[in-house]
């Protein structure tokens, strides 16, 4: 069996290649001047996090959909949570009127977000490690080094003053955080550094066989510490992070929907319609609404019922990918054809 879940060139340049379009993006916020809350609408940094979510993470959220609730099929809805789910769309606006709480919503909301993000990568290294078997190596090892490789950085952005100076909640107070950034950065280097070897270890003892996963931990944790370096504002980090991943998804569903002999929603053009077309209403009151409308108790509506969207989308697609659990899928994507 192939190492690779579609093909290596699909999978080089849709799973692995995707940080491209993630360095393009940092590159242009990096360049662009902070967003101004008091300026206009249209400012490069703004209306970039606008476009995106238009065009990359509004659409890859009709994928979620497309490969679900609009995919016809029983085995396709399998693990989809209830009709209560959709409550969660209430949450933020709920707590928009008290603006302490809101704030604690707010963490939340990017610290799951974080958590989505991340599994989605183990979901492929997990497919990755399915088709090399017990060449492989053991689980625990890449899930480890895909964590730490993730989350140090994420975790020192939060000890950071460009944290403090975010408008979120300060979890840790300055001073506090000064003393302890150290003290994580050893902590980080020496888990690293037990990792790796005991990978090498184990590389040089023919007990593993390097493969795509471990280069899509690598890309994962050198891009994630270039963009908690580079950026401040957790909503241009977010969507740094994030535009990858909505590639890759998008590339995943594809092959998902082959492997049941269709194509979502009929074909490229209703589906990048339909994806285009949400993506605008999604990020007019996720972004575009909450700025205009401003610190106010009803930008903050606005913010919470975007997150809200955000927050459904990651409880369903955090049981739809589930191999283990769902056996179709497993199905799906093994035996969806190759690409033409």
């Amino acid at each position: 069996m192939s190492r690779w879940i579609v093909s290596a060139r699909d999978d080089l340049v849709w799973i692995h290649g995707s940080v491209l379009a993630g360095v393009a993006l940092l590159a242009f916020l990096a360049a662009a001047p902070p967003i101004d809350a008091y300026g206009a609408l249209w400012q490069p940094a703004l209306l970039a996090v606008v476009l995106w979510g238009v065009f990359f993470d509004g659409t890859h959220v009709v994928g979620t959909w497309a490969r679900t609730y609009w995919a016809g099929d029983a085995a396709a809805r399998a693990g989809v949570p209830g009709a209560w789910s959709w409550a969660i769309l209430l949450v933020g606006p709920a707590l928009a009127f008290h603006e302490g709480a809101f704030g604690t919503f707010l963490v939340a909301a990017y610290l799951w977000a974080f958590y989505h993000l991340v599994r989605q990568h183990w979901g492929f290294v997990a497919l990755y490690r399915r088709r090399a078997g017990e060449a492989a190596g053991p689980a625990w090892l890449d899930g480890a080094l895909l964590w730490t490789g993730a989350a140090y950085p994420y975790a020192r952005y939060a000890l950071s003053e460009g944290y403090a100076q975010s408008g979120l909640p300060v979890l840790v107070p300055v001073a506090a955080a000064a003393v302890l950034r150290p003290y994580l950065d050893l902590a980080a280097l020496a888990a690293a550094a037990m990792l790796l070897t005991s990978w090498m270890a184990r590389w040089r003892a023919g007990r593993l066989r390097p493969g795509p996963q471990h280069l899509l931990i690598a890309i994962v944790s050198a891009f994630h510490a270039t963009v908690f370096a580079i950026l401040r504002d957790p909503l241009l980090v977010t969507a740094a992070l994030t535009i990858a991943h909505n590639l890759q998804y998008h590339r995943i569903v594809w092959h998902h929907e082959a492997g049941k002999g269709r194509r979502p929603l009929g074909g490229l053009v209703p589906y990048l319609g339909a994806g285009v077309a949400f993506g605008a209403c999604w990020y007019g009151v996720r972004v575009a609404g909450a700025f205009v409308a401003g610190a106010t108790t009803a930008g903050r509506v606005l913010l919470g019922l975007g997150w809200g969207v955000a927050l459904h989308h990651y409880l369903v697609d955090g049981r739809i990918w589930r191999v283990r659990r769902q056996p179709a899928v497993a199905v799906a994507l093994s035996f969806a054809p190759a690409p033409r």
